[in-house]
């Protein structure tokens, strides 16, 4: 990734450091970019991530009153065509803008054996230390 930025102008400075170490940086404006992943609480909705970072809180860096309110509206809303237009505005407007790049998403799957005693979390972060065999 740093190669690609390079090679269009863009030198980048590589630091890891924990995820709360970041969000500092990020939300006192010391960093220009920066690359996370975020997993949605493992819930596959748009909800999930878009108000964190764009709905006018501590992590929205941008800070448009449009997606703001498009947000806002497709949040508190049970109708999913409400949801559905007012995602797919703010979504595009974040586009539009270059707010966020996302660069790829994933997905986290287990296969385990009838003989073992193993419990999914919502989470995704598997507990291998409660699994035993039957």
């Amino acid at each position: 990734m740093i190669g690609d930025l390079r090679n269009v102008g863009i030198r980048a400075n590589l630091r890891f450091m924990t995820s709360a170490a970041l969000l500092d940086q990020q939300r006192s404006g010391n960093t220009d970019m920066s690359f996370k992943t975020w997993g949605s609480y493992s819930v596959n909705d748009a909800s999930a991530f878009t108000s964190v970072y764009f709905g006018g809180g501590a992590d929205d860096l941008w800070q448009d009153p449009q997606v703001e309110s498009w947000l806002e509206t497709a949040d508190t809303s049970v109708d999913p065509e409400v949801r559905r237009e007012n995602y797919r505005q703010a979504l595009a407007r974040i586009s539009e803008q270059a707010y966020w790049a996302p660069l790829f998403s994933y997905s986290t799957y287990y296969a385990y054996t009838s003989d073992l005693n193993f419990t999914p979390y919502p989470d995704e972060l598997p507990r291998f230390v409660e699994a035993s065999w039957k």
